[in-house]
């Protein structure tokens, strides 16, 4: 891979393929856009096209233009969650492509996979820094991305509750108009939902109470922390049979506890889980043939014996 990524850059193709966007009508944007998002993805050539205006505002504008064909749309997106991924140092290069209006049009759109694929832009928008935070806010698009988590679209509930988490990770600044989220998130881990997206919305809730105690009593109140519990007891069995380990490893049970662990910092949140009647099913899991369920328990029964 290194050597073709060398001969592309030597012969000039990502630099042509890019300048081919001016000569082309909206309707064949679909290849020349498809090529440039594989491109997108390895970092030296992600550069070399940021460096040659890939992200240009005007680029964008066109590219995200909403009479394009849907899958350039999601090329793009694809490609904008690609770059924020890979590296905070791009977030610059993101912010420059004023991105957010569209985006945040985006995220009501009627195609699930267009709503999927910004919930996850979104998400790796948040990955390394708050940088966005202070945008995502003023944009209004922080109540998008919390409805988002009730979208019908199975796929777009996951992403946003990744992005809900990454969107609480780094400071509280976004706490208070996250707090709507603690009921959606709640639900989906009650819910017949996929394990991952049961896992992001277990470590949504987590990061909700990352960086301070605001959202406790809400935690608490709205239902998150008995929901936990819950997931932690009915994953219990599994948890203890020395033959399942790869069914423990793709449930959301170690996100669970580690949020649980997380919670057990505040005072209310020991006193809840030192009333609960399924303290004795997670105490039984310190004895867990997997090492992180035996350790998150142990930090947990640690924790509510403070006062």
């Amino acid at each position: 891979m290194p050597k073709y990524v060398q001969v592309l850059l030597e012969v000039g193709v990502p630099d042509r393929i890019l300048k081919c966007l001016d000569y082309v009508k909206s309707r064949d944007l679909g290849k020349p856009v498809a090529f440039l998002a594989k491109m997108a993805s390895v970092r030296p050539l992600a550069l070399h096209l940021l460096g040659k205006g890939l992200l240009d505002p005007g680029n964008v504008r066109k590219l995200l233009n909403s009479s394009n064909p849907r899958e350039v749309v999601l090329d793009i997106l694809m490609i904008i969650s690609d770059l924020a991924r890979m590296d905070k140092d791009l977030y610059e290069h993101l912010n420059r492509a004023d991105l957010l209006e569209s985006m945040k049009t985006f995220l009501s759109h009627e195609d699930p996979n267009v709503r999927a694929k910004t919930c996850s832009a979104i998400g790796n928008m948040c990955r390394h820094s708050p940088y966005f935070y202070s945008s995502l806010a003023s944009q209004h698009i922080i109540s998008l991305l919390i409805d988002r988590c009730a979208d019908p679209d199975k796929r777009t509930r996951k992403y946003a509750c990744f992005a809900i988490g990454n969107a609480a990770y780094h400071n509280d600044l976004l706490y208070e108009e996250l707090r709507r989220s603690i009921p959606l998130l709640t639900s989906l881990l009650v819910s017949s939902e996929e394990d991952k997206t049961r896992a992001n919305a277990a470590g949504a809730l987590s990061n909700l109470v990352r960086n301070s105690n605001r959202l406790c009593e809400d935690i608490i109140s709205k239902g998150a922390m008995q929901a936990l519990l819950k997931l932690v007891a009915d994953c219990s069995t599994v948890a203890l049979s020395p033959s399942r380990k790869d069914a423990v490893n793709e449930s959301p049970l170690k996100i669970a506890l580690f949020s649980l662990a997380k919670m057990c910092s505040y005072s209310p949140c020991r006193q809840f889980v030192r009333s609960s009647e399924l303290l004795p099913i997670i105490g039984r899991l310190k004895q867990s043939p997997d090492e992180t369920v035996a350790n998150y328990v142990s930090i947990i029964i640690k924790k509510i014996a403070e006062a």
